[in-house]
């Protein structure tokens, strides 16, 4: 009799066991469903341009089923996206202070050295654009020296032209310091960085008309925000085979501040973005703010980025420096002289 007793409370036991377990598959189920709809919904937000929306639902989402890493890595960009937005917003406003603009400390034209070659170093300047428009703050010293407008990039497109100057390619100047090919004389680069609009309205139609290559280094997840390129422009760009593009991380942060899984996943993502969409390797980097450390330029060469673009002033490049390559910005204020005279030295 005991026996029977023993064995129907086991059986009992048993029983409410396999209850319990299903009742926690059941609700775990649905609230890993439910996190999985909320996940997708702030996918969509995020496309669309609405990263405030999207960080609320991937917080939802997260406290639906706070296990997954697929949520956390998604709610980590789509902060990032937000703080991206945020500094972009901060910057248009006519009195904002500008901290952390992709600036250089270009030296006065009567203090630049004269060039002395070593037998592995070429004199290649690349010239560094960011906005190609008139200026909407005139006032402003930092916005004065990030606007090129469309009538200063023409002029300095046909001094180019008239001087004999032959715009290259990114590739081409890495395979000539790889000795893979030679360049044509006076060979120069243009480069863009940040991927905004302006660039197809305003410098591409010039590249179209001098038929001059660049390249454009591409913050690849703002392309939803109105004042950067959309997917269909580059798409277009690349395929007239004037517009190189390299990749300058997926939302723009300030590298050195973040951890070393965000550093990756910004220097590799923006890679693999870009390559998705041309469906061809993109072998160049741009540092967001000119900011790196060592694990940045370890990260950048893992990524199997061939080269990088820095903000370091000069127009000597050598296979010795592919990922800090010096450039030449060019400042909003720089009369047709002194763009000559820094192209000459």
């Amino acid at each position: 009799m005991a026996k029977k007793s023993s064995n129907f409370k086991f059986k009992k036991i048993l029983l409410l066991s396999l209850i319990v377990v299903a009742l926690v598959c059941f609700f775990g189920y649905n609230r890993y469903r439910t996190s999985s709809i909320l996940l997708e919904q702030g996918n969509q937000l995020l496309k669309q341009g609405q990263s405030e929306q999207a960080i609320s639902v991937f917080n939802e989402a997260h406290n639906q089923f706070p296990f997954r890493e697929d949520i956390m890595d998604n709610l980590k960009g789509a902060n990032l996206v937000q703080q991206s937005y945020n500094e972009f917003s901060k910057i248009t406003q006519v009195d904002a202070e500008i901290e952390n603009a992709e600036l250089q400390n270009i030296p006065s034209i009567v203090s630049l050295p004269e060039q002395n070659l070593k037998p592995n170093e070429q004199l290649v300047p690349i010239l560094m654009y960011h906005h190609i428009r008139i200026n909407p703050m005139p006032k402003n010293a930092i916005w004065a020296s990030l606007n090129v407008n469309p009538g200063q990039l023409e002029e300095q497109f046909k001094y180019l032209s008239t001087h004999n100057f032959h715009p290259i390619t990114m590739q081409q100047l890495y395979d000539s310091l790889n000795n893979k090919s030679l360049l044509p004389a006076k060979p120069i680069v243009l480069s863009f960085d940040d991927g905004y609009k302006n660039f197809y309205e305003n410098a591409y139609p010039l590249l179209k008309k001098y038929n001059f290559s660049a390249i454009e280094f591409i913050i690849t997840d703002v392309s939803t925000f109105p004042a950067y390129l959309s997917w269909n422009q580059i798409d277009e760009m690349d395929k007239s085979g004037l517009v190189e593009f390299g990749a300058h991380t997926k939302h723009h942060p300030n590298l050195p501040a973040l951890s070393q899984k965000a550093i990756v996943d910004e220097i590799k993502g923006s890679k693999q973005d870009l390559e998705k969409h041309l469906k061809k390797p993109v072998n160049f980097f741009a540092y967001p703010y000119g900011n790196y450390n060592d694990f940045i330029l370890k990260t950048v060469k893992d990524a199997g980025f061939e080269a990088a673009a820095s903000v370091i002033y000069g127009s000597v490049q050598s296979p010795d420096k592919l990922y800090l390559m010096p450039r030449l910005m060019v400042d909003g204020r720089f009369s047709i002289e002194e763009f000559d005279k820094r192209l000459s030295k």
